[in-house]
């Protein structure tokens, strides 16, 4: 791996499972991009190079296809975080953290035990069976809440996953950005998780909306909280915290050190390029002065998963998606299969956007398109 270096570069590679929300930010940053994920939806080719690798080879076609990928660093997003060797493997600037931060940030002892060490709040995680208590067995190598069950005395391998004590609470997502010796919070989003009325199942992430006002005291919760892990694990850029608030505290669950599904809503609410903050942080620029930014009003954004197996649709509200693109912040739908294309029953289909004064406005204006999605995809 080629450490990051100081470029003009107009040009950045994207790579994850899924890259568009990350492309969409990279042209409010005024890039172009060169991308590669498990869809390759309609929307992406449509406005950049892009190109989908097969499931089965998730995720070491990536180094395969990087070879014929035009010389520009590259950026990361979920669930790469879990693959630490590959990153290594990457021969280009990385706009990112390095293999190294990786491992260390994705262990949950590891984590929880610097949590510990600075008394903030956190949950117990255990690698043995436990007797007592509320439990979520967790993949070690987790994303988007696949494959987090309650833990029912069932046996595991530790090896690849391991018990978090079941905090109660909202779901809450932070996004950060890291400067090595420091962190600051950009922003609090509410999460949609195993919500129904997207047909989303279990502890499946199905969106986000904010960002989320707190009182001054939260807000020294939360700043605490991001200075602790941002410093111990050296994080660089944009990363984020997933979290259970319990009455007015944050307590950490999962720690994702890379572009999240939350910074486009930031960027909705803000006006403000975060990749252009990320890369200036990445490539050691010190001049550059770092506002956290104030939100104009709340976005939101919803995941709709498919109640059955179905071809979708030729036609539909998404069609002025596929048209508009000088204003990103106005596009209603994105991640838009191809006519035809077989969706099965449980997987994400689309996402929208809404927009409100307030959080509560916006979380019900997502569940209203919603249903006449729901209407249009499945009658």
């Amino acid at each position: 791996m080629t450490t990051a270096s100081r470029t003009h570069s107009p040009t950045v590679i994207l790579i994850g499972a899924s890259v568009r929300a990350a492309a969409d930010s990279a042209a409010r940053a005024g890039w172009t991009t060169w991308c590669a994920d498990l869809f390759a939806d309609r929307d992406l080719r449509l406005h950049t190079d892009a190109r989908a690798i097969a499931s089965e080879q998730y995720p070491h076609a990536f180094l395969d296809l990087l070879k014929h990928a035009p010389a520009a660093p590259v950026i990361y997003t979920g669930a790469l975080e879990n693959h630490p060797a590959l990153i290594a493997k990457i021969d280009r600037p990385i706009w990112g953290n390095p293999p190294d931060v990786l491992c260390e940030v994705r262990d949950p002892s590891l984590w929880t035990a610097a949590l510990a060490d600075a008394r903030q709040p956190h949950p117990r995680v255990a690698r043995e069976p436990q007797t007592t208590g509320r439990w979520l067995l967790k993949p070690i190598r987790s994303a988007a809440g696949i494959g987090i069950v309650p833990y029912q005395r069932q046996v595991f391998n530790p090896r690849t996953h391991f018990l978090q004590q079941q905090i109660e609470g909202t779901p809450v997502s932070a996004l950060c950005l890291g400067q090595g010796d420091t962190a600051i919070l950009l922003g609090v989003t509410a999460q949609l998780i195993g919500t129904p009325w997207l047909n989303a199942s279990g502890f499946h992430y199905a969106g986000s909306y904010g960002p989320l006002s707190f009182a001054q005291k939260e807000l020294e919760r939360w700043a605490t909280l991001v200075s602790v892990l941002g410093k111990r694990f050296r994080l660089r850029g944009l990363f984020g915290i997933d979290a259970i608030m319990q009455n007015g505290t944050p307590w950490p669950i999962e720690i994702n050190p890379r572009y999240t599904a939350s910074v486009e809503i930031v960027e909705r609410a803000t006006g403000i390029a975060l990749l252009d903050w990320h890369r200036h942080v990445i490539e050691g620029d010190s001049t550059r002065t770092l506002d956290t930014p104030w939100p104009k009003t709340c976005h939101g954004k919803a995941v709709m998963y498919a109640k059955e197996t179905f071809d979708f649709p030729h036609d539909g509200p998404w069609m002025n998606s596929l048209a508009r693109r000088t204003d990103l912040d106005s596009i209603a739908f994105a991640d838009i299969p191809d006519a035809g294309t077989t969706i099965l029953a449980g997987q994400p289909v689309l996402t929208f956007f809404a927009s409100a004064l307030n959080t509560s406005q916006c979380a019900s204006r997502l569940e209203e398109i919603a249903a006449t999605l729901a209407r249009t995809l499945w009658g």
